[in-house]
């Protein structure tokens, strides 16, 4: 007796709780969730990056990991072939819904599913991502990273029957730290949240993302340690007259980004039609081969990145750099390997940054010494450019770097970088022509962001009793005494219609002899209606109106198998006052 009292207590408290979310204004609950969302976002990044890591150290005795530049020939072209077999060995046992991964994932659920992500899905990315970043597949960590991390808070939130517009800022807040907690960058994972995946800046999401990123990066920091991506070095602009060519090239790298993303959507589009163990097969020979003929394009890049912030690189190598990343990039993740396109996407930025740097200076338009400051701007432009995000790639670089004589130039850049491939490329980043390309419409409708933020449950009128069509004086009796707004009338167990309780008052006063009443049978208004589920949100529940032609809902919820639970109703008014809200 005691265990069930607690267990209906506990019940009861998280009933309560969810009720409290699904509110307008339940900020200070949605940041205490983005904060634990922000822990096991850190937690799950940590394992990620400590299986990586030991995995390189053990396959590849004798070399520092991501040094695949000092791997023998023989082994460059292998060990991306051999991982591109494995993960299409892991697909090829793995439901085929499983395999969508990554940032285009968590944008598709936020979409389509309520930002409810699948464990399947997050489990082939576990493994398949960490098998590309072993391989030296041309890929980037922030995916898997956003998508472990979006994740590792959302699912159990789910189980939990969390109502779906936590369910999204829970999903925004886990990648954010995701990629916080992967690249050292708390404000640039929460721009980029913001700015790509909720596409909106409010207090409601912003505060539960910022908590997030601090959370997980605190983790991070604790077992990895603080040290910059980036080994820059004191880099100034040499003159305010270098800004034209600054302008030139952000708009380079703005048609470089737009070239990129049209190849990247081209082969994504038209290599899912081969079978899977032979398309990331080929993937994983394509990049073999790439490593082979220049090994700087494999894996991540960091080392490269240095060396180009240093001016090493002549023309001919940039441009080869330049061209094979692309190549093993597009191919590669193009063909369905598991990994991000961010930090790839970075890369390619450095190496036109540094390229259009090194140009410069041998013109004489720029100094040798800025050729760095150059590479810089490249990346920040790049990335702009590509995910039509343009203050998550300056901030992203800042981070990256630590380095505050970016921001004037890397400003100008981003702008320019971001314009040029927006006007050219339908203004959308490379994941939504993605989604596009592949038949999935999104659309960025600003009544539906709002009533996505708000649940059901938070704007309900929970004034409601239930009663049969044909109810006794004593049923009528006691649920006029609990002072109903509605009175939600029942044939056989399922409710069909809402009655105004007044109605039923005006009605019971004038017929005081009466014993039974058919509800549907006196004089009154009645309300069509529908079932609408305790998570769901605003959005859905207008959908839901629009589909069932019902004028209200009533909310429902599943706390015992086959036992509805009737939590209240929601008419078009309600619907509009949290759009207002």
């Amino acid at each position: 007796m005691s265990t069930h009292r607690h267990s209906s207590r506990l019940q009861r408290h998280l009933d309560e709780f969810r009720v409290r979310i699904a509110r307008p204004d339940a900020i200070l609950s949605l940041s205490i969730l983005g904060m634990l969302a922000g822990v096991f976002a850190g937690l799950t990044i940590i394992a990620f990056r400590l299986l990586v890591e030991w995995a390189q150290t053990e396959f590849y005795s004798g070399v520092q990991p991501e040094d695949f530049e000092a791997l023998a020939p023989h082994w460059r072209l292998l060990a991306p072939l051999i991982g591109g077999i494995l993960i299409g060995i892991l697909f090829h046992f793995t439901p085929g819904s499983s395999h969508r991964v990554g940032i285009l994932h968590i944008l598709e659920r936020l979409e389509y599913f309520q930002g409810r992500l699948p464990w399947w899905n997050a489990l082939v990315q576990f493994f398949g991502g960490a098998i590309s970043m072993v391989s030296g597949h041309s890929v980037g960590r922030e995916g898997p990273s956003a998508h472990l991390g979006a994740a590792s808070s959302n699912i159990p939130a789910q189980a939990m029957g969390l109502p779906n517009n936590s369910l999204r800022i829970l999903a925004a807040s886990g990648a954010a730290a995701g990629i916080a907690a992967s690249f050292n960058t708390p404000l640039a994972g929460a721009a980029f949240a913001m700015e790509v995946l909720l596409m909106e800046y409010t207090v409601a999401g912003f505060a539960p993302v910022i908590l997030a990123t601090v959370s997980a990066t605190t983790l991070t920091r604790a077992v990895f340690g603080s040290d910059l991506a980036y080994n820059v070095p004191a880099l100034t602009l040499g003159s305010l007259g270098e800004l034209p060519y600054i302008l030139l090239a952000g708009v380079l790298i703005g048609l470089l980004a737009t070239v990129f993303n049209q190849l990247f959507q081209l082969v994504s589009s038209n290599g899912q039609k081969l079978p899977v163990v032979l398309r990331l097969s080929l993937a994983g020979l394509l990049v073999g081969l790439c490593g082979l003929a220049v090994p700087e394009v494999m894996g991540i890049g960091d080392d490269t990145v240095n060396r180009m912030l240093l001016g090493e690189p002549g023309i001919l190598l940039l441009v080869a750099i330049l061209l094979m990343k692309i190549i093993a990039t597009c191919g590669g993740i193009g063909l369905g390997l598991p990994g991000g396109i961010i930090g790839p996407a970075l890369f390619i930025g450095a190496a036109g940054g540094a390229l259009l740097g090194t140009l410069g200076a041998n013109l004489g338009i720029t100094e040798p010494a800025s050729i760095g400051l150059y590479t810089m701007i490249g990346m920040g432009a790049m990335m702009a450019g590509s995910l039509q995000a343009p203050l998550a790639g300056l901030i992203a670089i800042l981070e990256l770097t630590g380095n505050p004589n970016f921001i004037l130039p890397g400003m100008l850049a981003v702008v320019a970088a971001t314009l040029t491939s927006g006007s050219i490329g339908r203004r959308e980043s490379i994941f939504r022509g993605l989604m596009r390309s592949l038949g999935l419409d999104y659309r960025n409708d600003p009544v539906a962001q709002s009533l996505r933020r708000v649940g059901v449950a938070g704007v309900m009128n929970r004034h409601v009793t239930v009663l049969p069509r044909e109810a006794d004086i004593q049923q009528i009796d006691a649920a006029l005494a609990e002072h109903p707004i509605w009175i939600l009338v029942e044939e056989e167990g399922t409710p069909v219609v809402l009655l105004p309780a007044v109605d039923l008052v005006r009605t019971r006063k004038e017929n005081p002899e009466l014993e039974t009443l058919d509800l549907r049978g006196f004089p009154g208004k009645r309300v069509q209606t529908a079932p609408i589920d305790i998570q769901a949100s605003l959005h859905e529940a207008q959908e839901k109106m629009a589909e069932s032609g019902a004028e209200a809902l009533y909310v429902v919820s599943q706390t015992v198998p086959g036992i509805p639970r009737v939590y209240g109703v929601l008419t078009k008014e309600d619907i509009e006052s949290g759009y207002r809200y």
